[in-house]
């Protein structure tokens, strides 16, 4: 024995035979008074055992100092332990409850039947055997879409270290006992020890073939009074619904070790609040029952354009709530606000932000998109079609940027609207007053949409296509104001834009006045405009671009498109020679508009944009315009831009360009004559009675009704007879002639029908 030990006895001794009492636990370390100086002993390993594949048992001649046991100090402590063949420690060392000088020392893996040494700070090696035994778990669920737990239990005779070690004991309630040192509890009953699971992990193989790692959640061994420790994929990968996977492990065996993965909707953060300029609580709509916030973390989007990143504060959650830190040195500031974004999609946020709520929030989803969450949802004037003009007056941005159509509610939001701007620049910060509001920034997006394949569909029109399989889809199949006539088109995305599998979207807003640029390997370069109404319909999200009027597209020119606001994947094509739309006839609707029919079904809108004129028999001229998504299989819609339709005119239809054909196609049919009448019998309706020469007293011609049932007055000279048959073969009008007219009159008479009678 030391001398130094020597001086401990005798203290020890003397202090128990002065207090009568039994002598108190020191640490190892101790101090002598012997000349003013400090003398310290080093700990020496006096039993040691390996419990299982990761878990030893070292019994020290003494307490170890706090400083050797403490977390902040695990660097350090790893120094203390030098194992042979790789072995290394990978948490502290944790004293068991009861004990003085017993500890639970967490290990890597060990090789079964393998021999090692270990040496503590220097002193005397020991010698001991890597145990064959693994842990034994019962089960294994899914927790989260990501993350799933292995669960042991006590009555198998498994015990949490949690439970057993005296740093935690004083937390863990009536879930805290002693076990001795072969670790059997007062009853006698022995337990397998689960040490800290600190950088475990597990592989998960799925039936689809897929191989993961999944890491350990810290602080998830022996939370929420179970001994269900959570493991997570890598980030961003998810389990697939439908797929059985199978959990292996080095350290554990797993009695039930496979599930079947199922869809589980992300945790829905409700608010959160200020705790101080490093922290914040973090609160859930509802209680997920176990700690799922561990591991987590948050994106913070300050209302002044900063960003920060926080993280969970282990083992904080109470209920609904759990604390989370600001991380990388960080500071809040409790005058702005700060919009909450969950990582890796493991919760979905309902408009929350921390600090004071800004009137609204701006968000820049792709170069001419903007996703705009209001307090309320918008009145109908604000977004009505009609009226934006006016609209347009109520976001004023800056830098030039200005909408280019109406905003639009998502399906399935209160306030999140889909808003149209013009092309932003790339990084550029823009600000925006909504209707006199405060500023609000955001940040161009420099995001362009996905589109997948270009195509020739006419001599002057082209498509590009974009699919919902690449993740892109069309606001028209995700707006409220569409929904209802979307069909099984229609769904519901949230405001991150993903739908309820967690699927990421682009969103194309409206194409109104939209342009790309066609370059043509002949030279030619055009701007193609966007056709109305073509990039949601028939189906596809395929919008028409089309050529300037008079234009069209050289036969075997290959022609390269090219935009500021999207990426096209196939984005040329080589022009061909294309037959125009054929009109087969065209039937009248009412004064102002008509059915025109093709002689077949184009398979997509290609009357959209289109024009036709109508020249009539009497010489006068109408321009027909096609009605938008008017179109059902052959026959669309056209109404007059101008002037009204005459129910007696025929009118000749003529495409305005190239686009189709029409031989012999009119609209209307020619005026029937009047039918001959009794000269005996009292002027009738459709009678134009001829007055004798002199004679001032002439007959008025009854009122005619028109094809709304309105009286229309008309001259006597358009009155004609119903009844084409009850005309004689050339169409002209017998005379009638009264009884009193005069005998010239007679003659008259009877010249024309002599006259008529030789002439035919």
């Amino acid at each position: 024995m030391t001398q130094s030990k020597k001086v401990l006895s005798s203290i020890l001794v003397a202090t128990t035979i002065i207090a009568g009492v039994a002598p108190q636990v020191l640490s190892i370390e101790a101090s002598a008074v012997e000349s003013g100086t400090k003398t310290v002993s080093v700990a020496e390993i006096t039993e040691l055992r390996s419990l299982n594949a990761m878990t030893l048992q070292v019994k020290f001649d003494g307490t170890l100092p706090a400083e050797d046991v403490a977390d902040s100090n695990l660097a350090a402590i790893k120094e203390h332990f030098k194992f042979s063949g790789g072995l290394s420690i990978v948490n502290v060392p944790r004293l068991k409850s009861g004990s003085t000088d017993t500890y639970i020392v967490p290990v890597t893996i060990q090789n079964p039947g393998a021999t090692y040494t270990l040496s503590y700070k220097g002193g005397a090696v020991q010698t001991f055997t890597g145990s064959n035994v693994k842990v034994g778990i019962r089960d294994t669920n899914q927790v989260t879409s990501d993350t799933f737990e292995l669960e042991s239990f006590q009555a198998d005779g498994v015990v949490d270290y949690a439970n057993i070690i005296a740093a935690y004991a004083g937390g863990r309630g009536d879930q805290a006992f002693v076990v001795d040192d072969d670790n059997k509890n007062e009853a006698g009953k022995s337990f397998q020890v689960i040490s800290s699971l600190r950088d475990r992990s597990v592989t998960l193989t799925g039936t689809n073939g897929d191989v993961y790692t999944a890491n350990y959640v810290p602080f998830t061994q022996a939370s929420d009074r179970r001994q269900a420790p959570k493991f997570r994929l890598p980030a961003g990968e998810t389990l697939t619904p439908g797929v059985t996977y199978t959990v292996t492990s080095n350290w554990a065996t797993i009695a039930n070790n496979s599930f079947t993965a199922r869809a589980m909707a992300p945790l829905t953060i409700d608010s959160a609040t200020f705790v101080d300029e490093t922290s914040f609580k973090l609160t859930l709509a509802a209680d997920p029952g176990m700690d799922l916030l561990a591991g987590r973390s948050v994106r913070l989007k300050g209302t002044d354009g900063s960003e920060l990143t926080a993280s969970y504060r282990f083992s904080s959650r109470q209920g609904t709530t759990g604390t989370f830190d600001v991380t990388s040195g960080g500071t809040l500031n409790s005058a702005i606000a700060y919009e909450i974004i969950p990582q890796n999609n493991w919760a979905a946020t309902t408009n929350v932000t921390l600090g004071q709520k800004a009137a609204y929030k701006v968000e820049s989803l792709n170069a001419i998109t903007l996703q705009i969450i209001f307090p309320e949802a918008l009145s109908a004037d604000e977004v009505t079609d009609s009226n934006l003009d006016a609209i347009k007056k109520n976001f004023v941005f800056s830098d030039g940027l200005s909408i280019v159509n109406v905003p639009r509610l998502k399906s399935g939001s209160k306030s999140t609207y889909i808003v149209p701007v013009t092309v932003q620049q790339p990084g550029k910060t823009y600000t925006l007053s909504y209707k006199g509001t405060p500023v609000e920034t955001f940040v161009g997006s420099s995001a362009k949409i996905n589109m997948r394949d270009s195509k020739q569909v006419t001599n002057d029109t082209f498509e590009l296509e974009s699919f919902q399989a690449d993740g892109v889809v069309d606001y028209a199949n995700i707006i409220a104001a569409y929904a209802g006539g979307r069909g099984n088109q229609a769904f519901a995305i949230d405001d991150s834009n993903r739908d309820a599998s967690g699927k990421q979207f682009q969103v194309i807003s409206s194409l109104r006045d939209r342009s790309v640029k066609l370059t043509g390997s002949n030279g030619d370069i055009y701007t193609a405009n966007y056709v109305p109404f073509t990039q949601a319909s028939d189906r596809r999200q395929a919008p028409k671009f089309r050529l300037p009027a008079g234009e069209e597209l050289t036969p075997g020119v290959t022609y390269t498109i090219t935009s500021d606001w999207a990426d096209i994947a196939n984005a040329s094509f080589t022009a061909k020679e294309m037959a125009p739309l054929v009109i087969a006839k065209a039937t009248a609707i009412n004064s102002k508009s008509f059915e025109l029919t093709l002689d077949k079904d184009p398979g997509m809108d290609l009357l959209a944009g289109r024009q036709v004129e109508l020249k009539g028999a009497d010489g006068t001229t109408l321009v027909a315009q096609y009605r938008y998504s008017s179109r059902q299989s052959t026959t669309g819609i056209f109404d007059l831009v101008s002037g009204e339709l005459s129910e007696d005119i025929v009118y000749t239809i003529s495409p305005i360009g190239s686009w189709a054909t029409a031989t012999n196609v009119t609209l209307g049919e020619a005026a029937a004559l009047p039918e001959v009448t009794d000269p005996d019998k009292k002027p009738d309706k459709g009678v134009i009675v001829v007055p004798e020469n002199g004679n001032n007293n002439k007959p008025t011609a009854p009122a005619l009704v028109d094809s709304e049932k309105n009286p229309v007055a008309k001259t006597p000279e358009t009155i004609t007879s119903k009844n084409g048959k009850d005309l004689p073969k050339t169409g002209d009008t017998i005379p009638v002639i009264p009884m009193t007219a005069g005998f010239g009159a007679v003659l008259v008479g009877l010249y024309m029908l002599l006259k008529r009678k030789f002439a035919k």
